[in-house]
């Protein structure tokens, strides 16, 4: 059995059978640093003190399952800070657009880039993060979306359809079907309000 592994934003908001492997993980926790369930909880970007705190706990956690983890952006300035809030909601958007969402037509996908090094050996070729502080970073969570795509893994990162939740969440669905973060809550929620729309819609639509 996989020994768990403990995600720090991640953790305050699934089990850990929820949880993406290895350096995909790290993209999850990030995307689980924003103030989402119910009650909220906070949002951990929202300092330099903050993001810094979750920062060293989360690459803690991701050096354990990748020995390649980037190391902590030092010191974290104002403007870095805000470059990582700008990459989790762009990931947050790609991701939500990627199962079902239909993007705003003034609100295109975003195009996320970085840029990277190729090392060659005889075991084959590997792209490394490159750059410094949030950019290493930044650069390091494209390459492992990347693997994670030719890997057939990347569909399963999923944000909850909830759109008053839009926690990160993996799924281990044999055909990769869950759209809910907690079907019990997000799931149970949208169905009594879907259903609630269609009361009303076919109260307007009923001949008086």
């Amino acid at each position: 059995m996989t020994a768990a592994v403990h995600w720090p934003a991640s953790a305050r908001y699934q089990q850990v059978q929820d949880t993406a492997p290895a350096g995909l993980g790290f993209v999850q926790d990030l995307l689980n640093t924003a103030s989402l369930g119910k009650p909220r909880q906070p949002d951990l970007l929202e300092t330099v003190v903050t993001a810094e705190e979750w920062l060293t706990s989360s690459l803690a956690t991701l050096s354990t399952v990748d020995s390649s983890s980037p190391p902590l952006p030092h010191p974290l300035d104002t403007r870095g800070l805000g470059r990582l809030r700008s990459l989790r909601e762009d990931l947050r958007t790609a991701l939500a657009t990627g199962h079902g969402d239909e993007p705003s037509p003034a609100v295109p996908v975003p195009s996320v880039q970085t840029t990277a090094t190729i090392s060659v050996d005889p075991s084959g070729a590997r792209l490394l993060p490159r750059g410094k502080g949030v950019e290493l970073l930044r650069s390091y969570i494209l390459i492992q979306l990347a693997a994670a795509t030719y890997a057939d893994t990347m569909r399963r990162l999923k944000v909850c359809a909830n759109p008053r939740c839009r926690g990160a969440f993996y799924d281990r669905s044999k055909n990769c079907s869950r759209l809910w973060h907690d079907v019990t809550t997000c799931g149970n929620t949208q169905n009594v309000r879907a259903y609630r729309a269609r009361l009303k819609e076919r109260e307007l639509s009923t001949p008086r």
